[in-house]
């Protein structure tokens, strides 16, 4: 799981996309980004040296290197040029928030989580709305098991920067280490949603999969065994729903000897998960019921739900599916781009 997380931090921390303005410098610091793009940070690093010899106050400049040290796990030079961009007079407070965020990462990839937290809170203070700071908060605790905590900066992150997908699938592993199932699934559907076809994504749906099974065994003959803890239904909003895809895991064994493939039970229940909860939601108005529930209710009612499930599914067979039904992922798309949470 720590290896993952790291994964999780170095995709977080992504480099500007360019600046408006076309000054030389500009330029020259856009062709490094363009090089860090695509992946050439040793290039990257050489170029941004070399620009750094007439530039050396450039806090765009400096944040850069930061990023692309980052990169090359050489945590010294990112909490150095972190902090040159940092000290700036020139620096505007949201280039400043990002160099606090990316040295709190570097600390916190060298067994400083403390110090790190302080780098994120920094960044908060500068930029109210940069969701990478509430991530990098998140993730951080989560790497000391402080879930409550954690859960809190991810919640505020997704609300910040929806389409962030790392903050959903991060989000998710917080909830199932929480043993809260239901909530669980919901942020791992949408990080799926958001990145279906990546090497997370085949990690993330094997973990969904996993999930959804828990406590259905098969018992003796054509017997199917559901096993719910006290614990998971005792004040739990959920409990209905964490009930309810149990008996829909145990009702796919039979259903499967039905000649229902895999791809579409998992549609069925899918959609069935998403209407279970659009019932039970009545007036909640809390963060998992607003956010989430909502959302994915109205992409049932929309009816995109198939789409939706043929296009997170890693399976040859569902790939075979979304090429046979242009209109049907297109309509899911324009469904997402035109939602508003």
């Amino acid at each position: 799981m720590k290896k993952l997380l790291c994964a999780l931090l170095l995709i977080g921390g992504t480099a500007t996309s360019g600046y408006t303005q076309t000054s030389p410098l500009e330029d020259q610091i856009n062709q490094g980004i363009l090089l860090y793009e695509e992946g050439d940070y040793k290039a990257a690093l050489e170029h941004y040296q070399q620009v750094l010899q007439q530039n050396r106050r450039s806090p765009e400049l400096n944040y850069e290197l930061s990023l692309t040290y980052f990169a090359l796990h050489d945590m010294p030079n990112t909490i150095r040029y972190s902090t040159a961009a940092i000290k700036s007079i020139n620096a505007s407070p949201e280039l400043k928030a990002q160099a606090h965020v990316n040295r709190g990462s570097a600390l916190d990839l060298t067994g400083k989580p403390e110090q790190a937290i302080k780098e994120y809170k920094k960044a908060m203070k500068l930029d109210p709305a940069y969701h990478m700071a509430y991530y990098n908060m998140g993730l951080t605790l989560y790497n000391q098991e402080k879930f409550s905590e954690a859960e809190q900066a991810l919640v505020q992150a997704v609300q910040l920067k929806p389409g962030h997908s790392s903050s959903h699938l991060l989000l998710g592993y917080i909830k199932q280490a929480q043993h809260q199932r239901v909530q669980s699934l919901l942020a791992f559907y949408n990080f799926l949603l958001l990145e279906p076809k990546t090497e997370r994504a085949a990690g993330a749906f094997k973990t969904l999969q996993q999930m959804q099974q828990e406590g259905v065994s098969k018992g003796e003959g054509n017997t199917v065994n559901i096993l719910v803890s006290a614990d998971k239904m005792e004040d739990n909003p959920f409990s209905a729903a964490e009930l309810m895809l149990s008996m829909m895991q145990a009702s796919n064994q039979i259903e499967a000897k039905e000649g229902k493939t895999p791809e579409q039970l998992f549609f069925e229940n899918t959609q069935s998960f998403f209407n279970i909860l659009g019932e039970l939601r009545e007036d909640r108005q809390d963060f998992w019921w607003r956010y989430y529930v909502e959302f994915f209710h109205e992409m049932s009612l929309d009816k995109n739900v198939e789409a939706f499930s043929y296009s997170i599914l890693q399976s040859k067979a569902s790939e075979s599916w979304l090429s046979e039904h242009p209109a049907q992922v297109e309509q899911l798309a324009k469904w997402y781009q035109n939602y508003k949470r």
